[in-house]
């Protein structure tokens, strides 16, 4: 061969490979997490207008998430994936009627979303209502892959039968492989270990460890089914550390899994203004509610990440909504308002009061202490006492209040949103109401724990309504609460007042009123008890029933004790809608 000849067979052969091994391939991730059906905007619900622009300060809705979603998909037609990392379910009116309509898994497919997880609250009426809300909006239209890498299904019970039927049949994956602009992604989907403890309802499933998992899966997907990129839709997620960074279950996965190139967090409602890089892993999380969009963009070389922009969309007034998405919003609107706001003498659309300032929840982020944990518990109380025997004490945890009330007109479905969690054994959403008993020396412990618990913004932070107490913080553990009072007069705390004391409380809160021995290492201990005194070994028995003279128990919600409440205030300006009192305001 001529010298020249092998010249240029040198020259291309350079070039060729230059040009291979230069290859970049773009890869656009959408993503949000907790956005707890939240199909509309997050604010009074009177206020959100999506078809129209610049007149509202609603933030999120899914009609707005879709035109974003339009946008980027027109833009990037190969390269956009869009996900989701759990909580997409429950926390609004909309949620209540999934086993029956499974609207949300079909408007999310029709909105463009192609993998999600589960979160926590995916489980909060059981497996088996999981089971039907998926099996119902896969008959009546398509649905998003969705993936559970760490489910364990019971051998013993048959509660989570038709959820296991559901990952045998492959409408739940243990990971999923999707091409996008010619890249091979594997995608995984975990609940952590925060979010397992906090799912009662789950059980029989249970969770496995999620670093085992996704160790176990990366080696699987990364060796064997040669994915050039691995996902992590994790249900686990961080808090910022007060010194700037961020520390939590993610960072921990992060720092344990190598293979693992992004980590779409979710659970913890943490918003990442930049992306976390740690072990050359990108972490990222929007917020909570959808008003906020992430959006990730990849730049793949040779499957390796080499570069990255990450930032978060605003889903605020400024974007139009997509009518269609819109117009099945408002037919769904309309089904679950018949169904449960026209019993109570309302509507969807309907407002009944008003307030001029804002009902504020406990701040984990500024460690403030807001009044709207006292206003659930006073409104238990009062509902309780209106309907059913009079209790000495309500309880509530800040854990199971998800929403202020904003200043504005308020509607039914805005103070649904304040308390939206659970199911009973009736048809109408939210934990029942229920009831226990104990001695004066265990409330005075209870009181204890209460103290010892109390940080602002933490879920545990428990509100009380019917008596007051006189508490010293620094005085030893176990001896902060010097007295209590019920109606004024002194509880007498001694083992000789052998008279039992009514609490009233969600049936998810008393589940744990058993369980403080194990919360205090063994240092207090409180039995709850029927009235007559005996232990309670089913806290299902414990449920108020509102009406003696229907057939069967008639279950109290405290969202319905919440609209009830607030009925009762005055209507100060005589415009027909009644007023939040001044004494909630601070």
């Amino acid at each position: 061969m001529k010298p020249y000849l092998l010249k240029n067979i040198f020259v291309i052969f350079t070039f060729f490979f230059f040009v291979q091994s230069s290859f970049s391939q773009k890869l656009v991730i959408l993503h949000t997490n907790d956005m707890h059906s939240k199909l509309t905007g997050f604010g009074p619900e009177l206020a959100y207008t999506p078809m129209s622009i610049n007149d509202d300060n609603t933030r999120g809705g899914f009609a707005r998430l879709a035109s974003l979603f339009n946008k980027e998909k027109a833009q990037n037609p190969k390269s956009t994936l869009i996900v989701d990392a759990g909580d997409f379910l429950m926390g609004t009116i909309f949620h209540a009627d999934e086993e029956n309509e499974g609207f949300q898994l079909r408007l999310m497919k029709k909105m463009g979303y192609d993998v999600v997880t589960l979160g926590n609250h995916e489980f909060d009426f059981g497996p088996a209502a999981l089971a039907k809300i998926i099996n119902s909006s896969r008959t009546k239209g398509e649905i998003p892959q969705i993936v559970a890498s760490n489910l364990i299904f019971s051998s013993e019970s048959n509660k989570d039968d038709g959820l296991e039927r559901l990952f045998n049949e492959k409408s739940i994956v243990k990971y999923s492989i999707i091409e996008k602009n010619g890249l091979k992604i594997g995608i995984i989907g975990i609940v952590g270990k925060d979010a397992d403890e906090v799912a009662p309802n789950a059980k029989p499933v249970s969770f496995d460890n999620q670093i085992k998992t996704v160790k176990k899966l990366a080696d699987e997907l990364k060796n064997n089914q040669r994915v050039d990129l691995l996902i992590c839709l994790s249900h686990s997620g961080f808090y910022p550390d007060g010194k700037g960074g961020y520390e939590g279950e993610d960072l921990k996965l992060a720092a344990k899994v190598k293979n693992l190139d992004v980590i779409i967090s979710g659970h913890t409602h943490v918003k990442t203004e930049k992306a976390i890089t740690l072990n050359n892993t990108i972490i990222v999380q929007t917020g909570s509610y959808a008003k906020n969009l992430g959006r990730l963009e990849l730049n793949i070389e040779n499957k390796k990440v080499k570069s990255f922009d990450f930032r978060l969309i605003p889903v605020e007034d400024k974007i139009l909504g997509n009518q269609d998405i819109d117009n099945l919003i408002n037919e769904y609107k309309q089904i679950v308002s018949d169904k449960y706001f026209k019993p109570l003498g309302l509507t969807y659309t309907q407002a009944f009061a008003e307030t001029n300032f804002t009902v504020k929840r406990n701040s984990l982020k500024d460690k403030s202490v807001g009044t709207m944990g006292q206003f659930v518990a006073d409104a238990i109380k009062y509902y309780v006492d209106k309907h059913a025997e009079k209790v000495d004490l309500a309880i509530v945890a800040s854990g199971t209040i998800r929403e202020e009330i904003l200043p504005g007109k308020i509607t039914a479905p805005d103070v649904f949103r304040i308390s939206p969690l659970g199911s009973g054994k009736d048809e109408i959403p939210g934990y029942a109401l229920s009831k226990i008993y104990i001695s004066g020396k265990e409330v005075k412990k209870l009181m204890e724990v209460i103290v010892m618990a109390q940080h602002p913004g933490d879920d545990s932070y428990i509100n009380f309504s019917g008596m007051t107490i006189d508490a010293d913080k620094d005085k030893m553990m176990l001896h902060k609460v010097q007295k209590v009072y019920f109606n004024g007069s002194e509880l007498d705390v001694s083992k000789e007042n052998t008279k039992l004391y009514s609490v009233a409380a969600s049936s998810y809160l008393l589940q744990f009123i058993g369980r403080i021995k194990k919360i205090s290492h063994g240092l207090i201990k409180i039995i709850p008890k029927d009235k007559n005194g005996n232990p309670i070994t089913d806290m299902t028995k414990q449920v108020i029933d509102f009406d003696l003279d229907k057939k069967g128990i008639q279950e109290g919600k405290t969202w319905i004790a919440l609209i009830e409440y607030i009925e009762s205030f005055k209507d100060t300006d005589n415009d027909g809608l009644t007023e939040i009192p001044e004494k909630y305001k601070k």
